[in-house]
């Protein structure tokens, strides 16, 4: 009987440690989805009062997209200023032609929701500060270059094929970029964690 008791005692002990394990593994994307809502607020809250900074990601991801596709050798130009109404306040946009297609990148477009996103998850990351900074720029270079080249193609699109343009760019990138954010992640995480396990090899075997 006291044998039976103690084997149910260890089986739940057991579970106990793996929800322990698990909620340890969760708990730094569970930070690092409330950083995220917070930092998108913010931006928000910028973008429709004052913006000082929230436009930054617009001007960027305009002109990378358009430095990208002189890069590609695919006619693109700058061609002025452009507008919109975000509730009472007036937005200025560059306006830019790509494969002679005339787009407006808004705030949406510049992808800054997933740019937030990243530096959340490097953030929560159990990597040190140098790794954080040194992983954390490179995937930030990455997921602008895609971001980038997903307009590009999109000018392209919109110029021979205008009816997939809206499905394009309202559901399937949409789709594409929480892909595209986690596998970048998740490589950069898989990759950090093989790296330490191989110096922990490496201090035992000394």
């Amino acid at each position: 009987m006291s044998k039976s008791r103690k084997k149910k005692l260890t089986e739940k002990e057991i579970k106990a440690q793996k929800r322990k394990e698990l909620f340890q593994e969760l708990l730094p994307l569970v930070k690092a989805f409330g950083l995220w809502v917070i930092l998108v607020v913010i931006v928000a809250w910028d973008y429709t009062k004052h913006q000082w900074f929230s436009m930054w990601f617009v001007d960027f991801t305009t002109y990378l997209s358009y430095a990208l596709a002189k890069v590609m050798f695919i006619p693109a130009k700058i061609i002025g200023d452009g507008s919109g109404m975000v509730t009472t306040l007036v937005v200025n946009y560059k306006s830019i032609t790509i494969s002679n297609y005339p787009m407006i990148i808004e705030i949406e477009c510049s992808a800054y929701h997933a740019y937030l996103a990243m530096i959340a998850l490097v953030a929560f990351s159990r990597w040190t500060v140098k790794q954080k900074l040194a992983i954390g720029s490179i995937l930030f270079v990455l997921l602008a270059l895609i971001n980038s080249l997903r307009i590009v193609m999109l000018g392209v699109i919109g110029r021979k094929y205008p009816g997939v343009f809206n499905v394009m760019h309202d559901y399937i990138w949409n789709i594409l970029l929480v892909i595209i954010i986690w596998g970048l992640w998740e490589l950069a995480n898989r990759y950090m964690s093989r790296k330490k396990s191989l110096k922990n090899e490496k201090n035992d075997e000394k």
